[in-house]
């Protein structure tokens, strides 16, 4: 089973996970927003009306962090299909947010950002690694290098050559053929599960707030489709 085809256990429970593969197409993730759309926990169910937005403090993210199972496997994975560079690797010290827990961490870093990721394993007490838990985790997106269309689609390419299965994409965030999904960003991107199945986004051509309303202007949703 491709990793196109598998969502894990800890991300949806079992019986969910048979419609996993639904979430590709637009009209099943708006059955899925439909609930939270209904009991006002968000505005609409549709995609499309959720648009660029200009930052208002933050200018960037300075560094993130994610659980693993594995620190040598995640490593091998992000400097082979992501092109990171690994700077250090610490000695086990305690748990900032747990008493009695330990945790050992790896800090990646791009051409242009130094420790940018930091690749995490805890351990419990006891000595025993924690699994990672996506429960809470949606994805997260890595700006390939170039920028443009052309190089997220030669970086898709790549990765299908070297045997790293895609699990979504190449598409681009927009309802413009041929690669328009429907959904808004206007971004290039195509998606990989990473060793511990953290869904990461690799992308390029974001839209800017001043060109996504020239396109777009005041039009609203569907009003862009």
């Amino acid at each position: 089973m491709s990793t196109s085809e598998y969502v894990p256990p800890n991300v949806i429970p079992p019986f969910q996970q048979k419609f996993g593969f639904l979430l590709k197409h637009k009209w099943f993730r708006e059955l899925v927003l439909l609930w939270p759309t209904l009991t006002r926990r968000r505005f609409s169910n549709k995609t499309e009306d959720y648009g660029v937005f200009k930052p208002s403090l933050v200018s960037h993210v300075g560094q993130l962090s994610i659980y693993v199972k594995d620190i040598a496997r995640s490593r091998a994975w992000y400097e082979q299909v992501a092109g990171l560079s690994h700077s250090r690797t610490c000695e086990a010290e305690p748990h900032p947010l747990r008493e009695g827990w330990t945790v050992r961490c790896a800090y990646m870093s791009a051409s242009n950002h130094e420790e940018c990721l930091v690749l995490v394993e805890q351990y419990d007490p006891s000595g025993q690694i924690a699994t990672p838990t996506g429960m809470s985790f949606f994805h997260f997106a890595l700006e390939v290098e170039g920028n443009r269309l052309e190089d997220v689609l030669a970086f898709a390419e790549q990765q299908r050559a070297n045997g790293v299965p895609l699990n979504y994409g190449p598409v681009r965030h927009n309802s413009e053929p041929p690669l328009g999904d429907g959904e808004t960003g206007g971004n290039v991107a195509c998606y990989l599960y990473d060793p511990d199945w953290h869904n990461v986004e690799f992308c390029g051509a974001m839209d800017t707030i001043d060109n996504y309303r020239a396109r777009y202007g005041d039009k609203k949703g569907s009003q862009r489709m």
